[in-house]
């Protein structure tokens, strides 16, 4: 048995929506047919009907109503005969015309007529009063095999037979129209299959009607491009953590070597040797600490019960600058600890804030000359936000390498030295906390002037 696809689902759809629509057209006509056909025989019996009550009720009737014979009334009339011959001609085939008396007994009858299993039966009736036969009922029925009896169960067998005509084209007409419809997804599906880990370059070709596929077409092509990204992203970091890790191995390899060569005849050599491991493990530590800080920071933010965490930038700040004094003595660190608002709330964990503060002053620190100095300050915007800035007198960074410096493991050219360019991971790691919360960073710098840092906090 073949799936239950979702182009047949479309066909089914298409073909039961066009069925039930074909079957109410069909049966409102069919009823409106009908009622329409009941009320013009009620109408049309009715009428023939009051022309045979006025002509029974002619004198030159009377003889036929005074036939001796053997009657079935009572009195009188069970010795007369009445006699509805002359009407026979005059009744369809089907129709019936009675004379009953006061006790419903039939007195005499005109035309033959047996009901049709199923078929309705349509009657009218009127009341007169006769000689001898006082007061009595014409009745003229129709047993359904009338002419417009007749024609109503045409139209009905007409109607069926449309019906099973529509429920096939219904469903062809939901295969074509499926296909039709599907055959841009179809496609879509083929190149989709086609793309590997490889080829994320690849786009999907986007109709140009403005429709919900183009919309689709464009949604994937985005998708694509952000995986595309996010996979250029982990092999750079792949080869950038193995090189950075490599380093500090090689070193911790090769001392292990010249420990186990002379490392017993020399103390100078173990010492020297282990100072080199220890050091080097060190950094490696650090690097590893701070790949973890940064997948945390990269992480979805998860809103702590309680509300969102806030901490005060001014407390973070005093706390922060009088561990830095030692990154670099010879350059001159201002901050009047801001005028105005005693307190700075942001939206922002104390812990998190406090990192991304160290790594943005601790960069202006080293990479500004004895002499120099670097200046913080902060605001408050009108939206709320809290603004602050880090201006140093330093190196500066040039246009070319200004793009790049939130990039993991980046370094610019300046900073090239183990001593002080550190491991690349610091601006990448501040830039990932603004960003998950609500924050934002900016770098603007001119090669031998300066740089100032932006950080815009949201305001808690």
């Amino acid at each position: 048995m073949k799936p239950w696809t979702f182009s047949r689902k479309v066909s089914a759809s298409i073909a039961l929506t066009a069925l039930a629509v074909t079957a109410v057209v069909s049966g409102f006509v069919y009823i409106t047919f009908k009622h329409w056909t009941d009320s013009q025989e009620t109408r049309l019996l009715d009428a023939k009907l009051r022309q045979f009550e006025l002509r029974v009720g002619e004198v030159e009737f009377l003889p036929s109503l005074l036939q001796p014979g053997l009657g079935k009334g009572s009195g009188a009339a069970a010795f007369l005969k009445p006699d509805f011959s002359v009407f026979a001609p005059e009744l369809d085939k089907g129709q019936v015309l009675q004379m009953l008396d006061a006790r419903g007994r039939v007195l005499a009858e005109a035309g033959e007529g047996e009901p049709a299993p199923g078929s309705d039966v349509y009657s009218a009736e009127k009341e007169l009063s006769l000689p001898v036969y006082g007061l009595v009922r014409l009745q003229l029925t129709d047993s359904g095999q009338s002419r417009s009896a007749t024609a109503e169960k045409e139209v009905g067998r007409l109607l069926l037979l449309g019906l099973l005509l529509a429920a096939g084209m219904a469903v062809l007409a939901g295969g074509i129209v499926s296909r039709s419809a599907l055959k841009p997804i179809r496609s879509m599906i083929g190149e989709v299959r086609s793309i590997g880990t490889n080829s994320l370059s690849r786009r999907l070709h986007v109709p140009a009607a403005q429709d919900e596929l183009q919309q689709l077409g464009e949604t994937f092509n985005g998708f694509l491009h952000k995986l595309e990204v996010s996979f250029d992203q982990q092999r750079r970091f792949i080869a950038d953590a193995s090189h950075e890790l490599k380093t500090p191995l090689a070193i911790i390899e090769g001392h292990t070597h010249m420990i186990q060569r002379w490392g017993r005849q020399s103390p100078e050599v173990l010492d020297e040797s282990l100072a080199f491991m220890m050091d080097e493990t060190r950094r490696m530590k650090e690097l590893i600490s701070q790949l973890l800080l940064l997948a945390e920071a990269e992480a979805e933010a998860l809103a702590p019960e309680g509300g969102e965490e806030a901490c005060n930038l001014k407390s973070v700040l005093n706390e922060l600058l009088p561990q830095t004094v030692h990154v670099n003595p010879g350059v001159r660190l201002d901050y009047d600890g801001g005028s105005g608002e005693q307190a700075l709330p942001i939206r922002m964990p104390g812990s998190a804030c406090y990192q991304v503060l160290r790594n943005i002053v601790e960069n202006a620190l080293k990479y500004t000359p004895e002499g120099g100095a670097v200046t913080i300050g902060h605001s408050r915007s009108d939206d709320g936000k809290v603004i602050l800035s880090v201006a140093d007198t330093g190196i500066g960074i040039s246009a070319e390498q200004l793009p790049h410096i939130f990039e993991r493991f980046y370094r610019t050219e300046a900073s090239r030295n183990r001593s002080q360019g550190g491991s690349g991971l610091g601006l990448a790691i501040a830039k990932a906390i603004m960003e998950r919360y609500g924050g934002s960073i900016a770098i603007d710098s001119t090669p031998g002037q300066g740089t100032t840092v932006t950080l815009t906090f949201a305001g808690a």
